[in-house]
């Protein structure tokens, strides 16, 4: 049997099995290229929790009601923590955030959620780059843990559990960070 004519079955295979596997070949190489810088790193969301450090901020934090205790010793060790450091930016940050609750009775959070009480952080003067973030700055500022060439934390098990004991009751306890930079009007 001849196609048009001009060639035989086994001759029009051979042409259509070279023409998909020319095509396999570009769309490999294509892949394989290295896709453009803009393509390459997705668009970083910006820190909320990063002030300029030029106006007052507030962070509301809705704290669960049967985790309270933990969530207050916990940031009094890391204020403590932070104010005592050899590094001077530790000491401001620590020395900056001024912890207030609302003299109220608990709250009921949004659809049955548990009651919360609300506590503020007031920075009149926040650090300028430094994330409140309580991850970033427990684990990821080196001023808790030492970081490794890559900026991830390091150092040895018990320091690691020592972070863990002040972080872990932290997130236990919020149900809620929102965060309020301020404009003095």
């Amino acid at each position: 049997m001849r196609l048009s004519g001009i060639l035989p079955v086994v001759g029009r295979r051979v042409v259509v099995a070279l023409g998909v596997a020319g095509m396999l070949l570009v769309a490999s190489s294509a892949q394989a290229q290295d896709p453009p810088a803009a393509a390459a790193a997705p668009a970083q969301e910006a820190d909320p929790l990063k002030f300029d450090g030029t106006h007052p901020a507030m962070v509301l934090l809705s704290i669960k009601v049967d985790a309270e205790a933990g969530f207050t010793d916990s940031i009094n060790k890391m204020k403590a923590t932070l104010a005592a450091h050899i590094d001077p930016k530790a000491q401001e940050l620590g020395n900056s955030m001024q912890m207030y609750k609302l003299n109220a009775p608990a709250a009921e959070q949004v659809a049955g959620q548990g009651p919360v009480f609300v506590y503020i952080l007031h920075m009149d003067k926040p650090v300028a780059g430094v994330s409140y973030n309580l991850l970033q700055v427990l684990y990821y500022s080196g001023f808790f843990l030492p970081l490794d060439e890559k900026g991830q934390p390091a150092g040895t098990p018990e320091d690691r559990k020592k972070v863990d004991d002040i972080y872990n009751p932290l997130v236990a306890a919020v149900a809620n960070i929102t965060p309020w930079p301020l404009v003095k009007k």
